[in-house]
């Protein structure tokens, strides 16, 4: 555990509400896997944050650097500004998007995005086309029970049923089938993959996926903090495990 000297803006420079890049989740744009911030809230001094999600683990302690500042996290709550000079390493230090270091001594804060390459990146593409293919499939099924309910209360043309449920899911389909797609090569062109991924995870034994998941940091009125309500009584009293839902996941591809 790192322990961190810090200390809080008391005059001109205040750090309320600031937003991180590293605080983000996956989202398909265009046929591709890019990360977003977009809905999730900004932290002020004092709240947890979230550490850990099913693509990427910073552990409890970490130092955020973002344009020329420096944020603590200990214990999971964001504690305050730090400068340079007040560092202590070796250092685990997160930026941009989530990339990883561990930094040695503060020379090298001057030359980390040209210089060194993130740490555990394969094993957190990973997870964030895991984490894809939950989101898809929740939606998908949220369309079929939706339509359902709603059209077999005047109608039995299972025809006309399975038609609209088609046609309101196909794009779905489809961002999830480019999902399942990346994630097959990316297992069968890098052996061990998943026992890397879990090793970097760590996920206790008694680790709820709901409680991994970033919806409820944020913003109220949002599409995820939305399905963050509907489903936290639910997911609550039936927990739901990250390697079991992994295995399951797995199984299901087609490596031939």
């Amino acid at each position: 555990m790192y322990i961190f000297n810090y200390f809080y803006f008391t005059g001109g420079i205040t750090m309320s509400g600031f937003k991180f890049e590293c605080f983000y989740y996956p989202t398909i744009e265009h046929g591709e896997v890019v990360k977003t911030t977009r809905n999730v809230k900004s932290f002020e001094f004092g709240e947890a944050v979230p550490t850990k999600t099913l693509y990427y683990n910073y552990g409890k302690n970490f130092a955020i650097y973002q344009g020329s500042r420096i944020m603590i996290v200990e214990d999971g709550i964001l504690k305050g500004e730090i400068t340079k000079d007040e560092l202590k390493f070796p250092l685990k230090l997160v930026f941009d998007k989530g990339t990883q270091l561990t930094i040695f001594n503060k020379e090298d804060l001057n030359s980390i995005r040209l210089l060194m390459t993130g740490e555990h990146e394969i094993e957190k593409e990973l997870g964030a086309l895991f984490f894809l293919s939950r989101v898809y499939n929740r939606k998908i099924k949220t369309i079929q029970y939706r339509v359902m309910g709603e059209l077999t209360n005047s109608s039995r043309d299972f025809d006309y049923i399975n038609t609209s449920i088609e046609e309101e899911t196909k794009d779905l389909i489809a961002e999830l089938q480019i999902v399942e797609k990346k994630f097959r090569d990316l297992v069968v062109n890098n052996p061990g993959i998943k026992e890397k991924y879990l090793d970097y995870m760590n996920f206790g034994t008694k680790e709820d996926m709901f409680d991994l998941s970033i919806n409820k940091y944020c913003l109220e009125g949002s599409e995820q903090y939305e399905y963050f309500k509907a489903e936290s009584a639910v997911l609550k009293a039936k927990p739901i495990y990250p390697k079991f839902k992994l295995d399951h996941f797995m199984s299901s591809m087609n490596y031939h």
